[in-house]
């Protein structure tokens, strides 16, 4: 795994299907894209990312479809009637509130049409292994299976810019904690073990743009499979002619001395921190800058930090060593040579999101079901249907960068693309269902020119 391919390349296929209305379409179309084999242990990752907190942005354009969830189940009973375990989980923001998701999403549903069920045990879960509340950390739960550290050191996507590894960044945590487990030759990650137990994943992402990724989908879900957060690192501090992606050159003063002081204060004092989010809300309304993602405040100066726009260059190689470990890490995280486990994408594309996802999505209704074995083939289908240019698109664009003798290794004029039982050949084949509102920090730069 050297992080570049000599092998053939190959000819990836990605199915689009048009929902209609019956259920069984949907469970049908599942069946008919679940990889053959005899799979005892199988994980169904969702992406259950938060609750809905405002109405602008709802719960079917931010987490993936209950009806979804629920046809691959029932798929998964008819197709692998060996299997003793199948499990859906992930691990949400640690400010979701669980239950409120849980009765939001549908997901009440699902757990009492399959809590009951004695073979195979469905298990619907919350893999976090802590949660925030009220600015303090509390334990959760977590992964029944526990949680494993897989170290990746030099085969790190990190590794080539960790001469910057003092820069390293989380959102809400201290820098100490990312710093610690990303330096040089030395990168680590705690993943899930219901993750790295299955013979089986399915990935089942959500259609939506991403402030710091561009686009979010099969590849970008995986991030869900991790227990510490603090170990993804998504930004490296400072404007790019510091040698950082965490703003662009030309972000107000007022947003970078903003950021700093949060990240000061957030783990000192509750106290502090509420004081600093009651001076800021004044001074942005003067300053007129919009954090929420509405349509009007879209075309107006908006809020980017964090690493939220087209010139971060650091959250792709996240996403790649997740995709890495999921790929090739034993039940034991030691990396292998050969997959360790079969993996198969479907993506919920029945109500998208577009504008200042993920978190912020404005929903639109696509009423598409996508699958594919290769996430990276699934993402430029996306990307494209969303109307974006996938080669301006780091997460996308840098694919060759991560090609094994199955992901990753396709030139994209020659991906097979069915849609509705009609193929065609190449990503350019495929019309856009709709021009997507970008995030505000990717506005008129991944757009299709036509």
């Amino acid at each position: 795994m050297s992080g570049s391919s000599t092998e053939k390349r190959v000819r990836s296929h990605v199915r689009i299907h048009t929902l209609r209305n019956e259920s069984h379409d949907l469970t049908n179309f599942c069946l008919g894209v679940l990889p053959p084999g005899n799979f005892k242990t199988i994980l169904i990752k969702p992406n259950w990312v938060k609750h809905q907190e405002d109405p602008d942005f709802p719960i079917e354009a931010l987490v993936t479809s209950s009806t979804l969830i629920d046809a691959v189940i029932e798929a998964c009973l008819q197709k692998y009637p060996d299997a003793g375990e199948i499990t859906v989980g992930d691990v949400p923001l640690q400010s979701c509130d669980w239950d409120l998701l849980v009765r939001q999403a549908g997901i009440d549903q699902l757990i009492a049409k399959y809590g009951k069920v004695q073979r195979p045990q469905i298990r619907i879960i919350d893999l976090r292994r802590e949660i925030m509340k009220d600015r303090e950390r509390l334990p959760a739960p977590g992964d029944p299976k526990g949680y494993c550290e897989v170290t990746l050191d030099e085969r790190s996507f990190l590794e080539p810019i960790s001469e910057a590894t003092e820069k390293f960044r989380v959102a809400d945590y201290t820098p100490q904690e990312t710093v610690s487990s990303h330096k040089h030759g030395f990168h680590r990650y705690l993943i899930a073990g219901s993750a790295l137990a299955c013979e089986l994943l399915i990935n089942l992402p959500k259609m939506k743009v991403h402030q710091k990724a561009g686009v979010t989908g099969a590849l970008k879900n995986l991030v869900g499979i991790n227990g510490q957060k603090a170990y993804l690192v998504h930004y490296r501090e400072g404007m790019a002619r510091q040698h950082g992606d965490e703003f662009p050159d030309h972000i107000s003063p007022l947003v970078r001395v903003q950021s700093r002081l949060r990240q000061s204060v957030q783990s000192r004092s509750r106290l502090l921190f509420r004081l600093l989010r009651f001076g800021w809300l004044p001074l942005k309304r003067v300053a007129g800058i919009k954090t929420k993602g509405t349509r009007e405040n879209l075309t107006k100066k908006f809020y980017l930090a964090g690493g939220a726009w087209h010139g971060n260059d650091t959250i792709w190689r996240m996403v790649y060593d997740l995709n890495r470990i999921i790929r090739y890490a034993d039940r034991c995280g030691k990396l292998q040579s050969t997959p360790q486990r079969t993996c198969v994408s479907i993506m919920d594309a029945i109500v998208s999101g577009e504008g200042n996802g993920p978190l912020q999505p404005l929903p639109v209704n696509t009423g598409l079901v996508l699958a594919a074995d290769d996430p990276f083939a699934m993402d430029m289908v996306m990307a494209r249907l969303m109307g974006f240019d996938y080669g301006k698109i780091p997460i996308l664009s840098h694919h060759a960068a991560f090609a094994d003798p199955d992901w990753g290794n396709f030139a994209p004029e020659e991906l097979t693309i069915e849609k509705d039982g009609n193929s065609s050949t190449g990503l350019n084949s495929l019309v856009p269902v709709q021009r997507f509102l970008p995030p505000p920090g990717w506005s008129s730069h991944i757009e299709l020119e036509c």
